[in-house]
Parts: C-alpha cells; sequence; structure tokens
C-alpha cells in the first residue's frame, strides 16, 4: 500500500474517531444533569416525619414533592401511595394533605384516620405550574401528557435518590379527577423503566376524567334520573354533548375543552338545574351559590370552612416557611397558564394507555366512582369501560358484581377478574376519600392486598 494511502485512511480514521467522541461527549453532557434535587430544610410539623423537596427539571422547572413515611415499625414493609390530581383538581400538597387523609388536618392537628397509619404517602403538584410546582416560566409549562409523565418519573427518580432503602417497596400510582390521565402515562412510563418498574404494583382511578366528551354523553339521562332536570334539559345537554363530541372527533380539543369547562354554567343556567354541585349531586344549593371548576369551591368550603383567598393565605404564610419553601414561590400563582396549556390535550381519550397498561404489563388497574359526581359520571364511565380491548375483558364483563358492605352497611359494589376491578361507591362525589372514607379504606386494603 502506497504511504501517501496510508496517510488518507489513517486521518479519516482519526477524524471518524474524534467525530465519535464528539458526539459522545456531547451526548453524555446532555444526558447529564437533567434534573436536580432540592431538599427542603423547614423544621416541619413537630413530630411528624417528612421528605419535601424541589426536583429541579431542566429547561422546566421545578417539581414540588411531599413524603410521609408511614408510622409503622418497618415503613418500609408498607406500600408507597402516590397521589395526582391534574388541572382540575385542588393540588394534592392542599387537599389529600390536609383536608382528607395527611397525617395533619387543616388545624394542624393530628388526624386520628390518616392513611400514614398503614401507608407511606407521596404527594405530588402535578403538572408543573399548579401548587407549589413551578415552570421556568410559562412558556415551558407542556400541555402534552407525556411530558408530564416524564417529569414525574424524574420525580420519582429523585424519591427514590433520597430514600434508597425503599427500593423494594411496592409502589401504587392514584390520579383522581384529571390526575387519572397523569396516572397512567406514569404507570407506562414506570412500567417501562427498567431500574424501578418492578415496584409498581398497580393504578389506580378515582372518578377518573379519562374520556370526558363520552362520558357526557350520558350526562341528560344521568341528571333527569336523578330529577334535577326535565324532558327539555335532557335535550338541552345532549345537545351540548353532542357539540363537545363532535369538536373532539374532529380534533379540536382547544373548542371542546372550553365548551366543557362551561358545564356547570350550562346545566345551571340553561338546563333548568339552576343549583347543582356538579362533583357532589346529593348538595342542596342556594340559587346565588358561588361556583368555580366544576364545584371544587364546594370542597374547600368542606374541608377547611374557608375561602380560595384563605387557601393561598394558608399554603403561603402557614406551610410554606414550616417546608422551608422560598418566599418567591407563590402557591397556585402559575394555574391559569398550566391551564391554557393543557387545553390542547385535556379532552384527548387516555383509553389507549389503560389499555396498554392491561396489554403490556402486569400491573393491575383499578377504578373506583363516586355515583354523585356527574362530570365522570359512573354510566358514562362504564361506556369506555365496558368496551376495553385487553385479553381479560371477558373475564371481566362476566363476572358477578358483589356487595361492599363495611360495618353491615352497604357502601357500594364491585365487579372484579384478576388485574381490573372497578367499583360503584355509594354517597360520593368525585372525591371518594373525602366524601366517603370507610368505603374508600375498604377499597384501599383490597388494591393493597393483592
Amino acid at each position: 500500500m502506497k504511504k501517501s494511502t496510508v496517510i488518507v485512511i489513517s486521518t479519516v480514521a482519526v477524524l471518524f474517531i474524534a467525530a465519535g467522541v464528539g458526539v459522545l461527549v456531547w451526548w453524555l453532557l446532555q444526558s447529564r444533569d437533567l434534573f436536580e434535587i432540592i431538599q427542603l430544610e423547614g423544621d416541619g410539623f413537630r413530630d411528624v416525619k417528612h421528605t419535601a423537596a424541589f426536583t429541579r427539571i431542566r429547561g422546566v422547572g421545578d417539581m414540588f414533592w411531599l413524603f410521609y413515611p408511614t408510622v409503622v415499625s418497618i415503613p418500609t414493609s408498607r406500600p408507597i401511595i402516590i397521589w395526582l390530581d391534574g388541572i382540575t383538581g385542588v393540588p394534592p400538597s392542599f387537599l389529600v394533605n390536609f383536608g382528607m387523609f395527611g397525617p395533619l388536618d387543616v388545624n394542624l392537628n393530628k388526624r386520628e384516620d390518616s392513611w400514614v397509619d398503614d401507608y407511606n404517602l407521596l404527594f405530588v403538584d402535578a403538572p408543573v405550574g399548579t401548587g407549589f410546582s413551578r415552570a421556568e416560566d410559562n412558556t415551558t409549562i407542556s400541555g402534552d401528557i407525556n411530558d408530564t409523565a416524564e417529569n414525574l418519573l424524574y420525580t420519582i427518580e429523585s424519591f427514590y435518590k433520597i430514600h434508597e432503602d425503599y427500593a423494594n417497596t411496592p409502589l401504587y400510582i392514584f390520579g383522581q379527577g384529571h390526575g387519572a390521565q397523569l396516572a397512567v402515562a406514569l404507570g407506562i412510563r414506570v412500567a417501562e423503566t427498567q431500574s424501578f418498574s418492578s415496584n409498581l404494583k398497580g393504578v389506580v382511578i378515582g372518578n377518573g376524567i379519562i374520556s370526558p366528551a363520552l362520558a357526557l354523553t350520558q350526562l341528560g339521562f344521568y341528571l333527569e334520573e336523578l330529577g334535577y332536570i326535565d324532558e327539555n334539559g335532557r335535550n338541552a345537554i345532549n345537545e351540548f354533548s353532542t357539540s363537545i363530541n363532535n369538536y373532539t372527533n374532529d380534533e379540536q380539543f382547544e373548542r371542546a375543552f372550553d365548551l366543557f369547562s362551561s358545564l356547570e354554567s350550562f346545566v345551571n343556567e340553561y338546563a333548568g338545574a339552576i343549583a347543582v354541585n356538579l362533583n357532589h349531586m346529593i348538595d342542596k344549593l342556594s340559587r346565588n351559590s358561588s361556583r368555580d371548576s366544576f364545584g371544587l369551591n364546594k370542597y374547600l368550603r368542606d374541608t377547611v370552612h374557608t375561602s380560595n383567598t384563605d387557601l393561598y393565605k394558608f399554603m403561603d404564610e402557614m406551610i410554606a416557611p414550616v417546608l422551608g419553601i422560598s418566599d418567591n414561590v407563590k402557591y397556585e400563582e402559575q394555574r391559569d397558564a398550566a391551564t391554557q396549556a393543557f387545553r390542547t390535550y385535556f379532552m384527548r381519550p387516555a383509553v389507549d394507555k389503560i389499555e396498554h397498561l392491561l396489554q403490556n404489563t402486569n400491573i393491575t388497574v383499578t377504578i373506583y366512582n363516586g355515583n354523585l359526581d356527574a362530570v365522570s359520571n359512573t354510566p358514562g364511565t362504564l361506556l369506555w369501560v365496558e368496551n376495553l380491548q385487553w385479553p381479560g375483558q371477558d373475564s371481566f364483563l362476566n363476572s358477578s358484581r358483589s356487595t361492599l358492605i363495611v360495618n353491615s352497611r352497604v357502601e357500594g359494589y364491585i365487579r372484579q377478574s384478576a388485574r381490573f376491578q372497578f367499583y360503584w361507591i355509594n354517597a360520593a362525589g368525585q372525591s371518594v376519600p373525602l366524601d366517603s372514607p370507610i368505603a374508600m379504606r375498604r377499597v384501599l386494603q383490597s388494591i393493597t392486598s393483592n
């Protein structure tokens, strides 16, 4: 071989290797430090053990999470419950934490029936822009549910980096309302992650907004059967829900979301219902009752007997300092921006993600539905549940529905198969743990014992 040829070949090889090393270095630089953990050092709540932290995700912002280890003698022997609530719910750092089953109530007194007595609790304010979770700026808030799932995956990784002793502890992801979409998307991402995929045992959906346009097709029937509207009201709601379905089917998701967001005012102003809390139908409201996102103010009043303004004051002035959160972080400051971001994605059905979990993993899927929630009404929810495509569907549909009895009282009903179960919960609205805590405890025990 000529010397000149050898020189050319050697030069090309060196350039090729250099280029490869350059690509490798670039990849390493890009892939490292995708997130960092900012563990908060507040004084905490007296004798209540906790970990509070932000997962700072590059190019996104800070995801806030709060962990309470169970009070049992060996905490790692009990499951971890992750709770998500989405953009139409009250952030877990407040409602679930102080209003439902956290270790303290809103007066910061010890709760006698806290889930922390038996379970490890991990509350995450998601998506970014809700609760204490903050985006770098409004433009970095993604309305894509898969992006949020990726951010949540970083958050879980953060948790395990701090709490390595929980590496083999069973994990359950709970999603309420819109949080159900986050839960199923996160379940898929966790199942794909080898480092802790074996921990995930189940995804649990509470009155989930999974196929909102489809569920609304049963709303007119549901309200008329309960006596809240007459035939004219049913016809009006049917036209309303048809419009939402048409927008959704045509992939005009923003228009569908805007119409969906006006649901409560439409039902009360144009369908003849006048004073209905769509989240908890048993409420007897006044004609002039204030309304916001599907009656969530009602939950706040029931829980803390206060207004939204006082909620922000409570979280900013009392809770943030205790946790060690900076004065620069304001609770729910970016909520409107987060809601705007999700206008393009919220109405997309997430049924395919549930089917993915049932078809491609060994994870159990549980759905519980309070029968007094009109937004995720049970007849509408059953429409997509009964049409799921997965190998165990026939077994589920052919199983007998049994009664859920607690302390000699009928709290609801259950139909179940090996990996899928559905609970009908009596006398409960969108938030079953708030409206029917005894029934929810029994459901929880059943889920985590399998």
